[in-house]
């Protein structure tokens, strides 16, 4: 009897240690730019990408001065979507700026383990002009398939992101005040302020750093960007469109 009340004596002064227990850290959990920059894979080699690991986002970077940028991202044997050609034939630089979904979309099901590059994009496709959301592509590839967007709003599609594995992050396509149009992708939630964290293709950069990942919040009805660490460039941008991608099975 005496040893029983010991027993129970020792598990009870275990029990705070247990409920003081903290979940282990993933990308699903994080809610600061460091926490979520812990599973933001970058390259470590001059030329290659790393491969994708599943529960972690391969960055891609459309920014040329950004060290993350990777020209093999970009271009192939039979594409290269760094440079265009003019009528004369003449090749110049290509501007990024209509790529940020590519990136997005390569990052997006990078979290799910499946390695598509955006040149990738195009050679699944066949065609260098391919636009989001890459239902061409994806209908290529084994067990993945694009979140029905009738069904599935903002909200709905961030809630299966942060509860089920087999959901990508979240793909959002913004209009900004001047017009053009900027993807991003939503990896991290912020309880506290409700707001989100997420990628940026475009590396902007701040205080003398390329940032891949940053705040960014939206207004109650996901409608338009209400803050960012970019306010003056973002604030009041709209939402045009929002996609996810789900692992299936055979």
């Amino acid at each position: 009897m005496r040893r029983i009340l010991c027993l129970l004596l020792a598990l009870c002064c275990l029990l705070p240690v247990f409920a003081c227990a903290e979940k282990p850290l993933t990308l699903l959990t994080a809610d600061t730019e460091e926490e979520v920059n812990q599973f933001v894979l970058l390259p470590t080699d001059s030329v290659e990408l790393p491969a994708p690991e599943a529960g972690k986002i391969r960055f891609i970077s459309l920014n040329r001065k950004d060290p993350a940028f990777r020209e093999i991202s970009w271009r192939s044997e039979n594409y290269n979507l760094t440079i265009k050609r003019d009528a004369k034939g003449n090749t110049y630089v290509a501007d990024f700026t209509n790529m940020h979904s590519r990136a997005v979309y390569s990052m997006a099901l990078s979290y799910l383990g499946i390695d598509v590059t955006p040149v990738m994009i195009s050679e699944i496709a066949g065609s260098r002009d391919v636009r989001a959301p890459f239902d061409a592509v994806t209908s290529k590839l084994d067990n993945v398939e694009r979140v029905e967007p009738y069904s599935h709003h903002f909200d709905t599609m961030v809630h299966n992101y942060l509860t089920n594995t087999s959901y990508s992050p979240v793909f959002c396509e913004i209009r900004k005040p001047d017009g053009a149009l900027h993807t991003v992708l939503i990896v991290g939630y912020i309880p506290s302020t409700r707001g989100f964290i997420i990628c940026d293709p475009a590396a902007p950069k701040l205080n003398a750093e390329y940032l891949h990942s940053y705040k960014m919040a939206w207004h109650v009805m996901r409608q338009a960007v209400l803050s960012s660490a970019f306010y003056d460039e973002f604030y009041e941008s709209e939402v045009v469109s929002v996609h996810q991608w789900r692992l299936v099975e055979d």
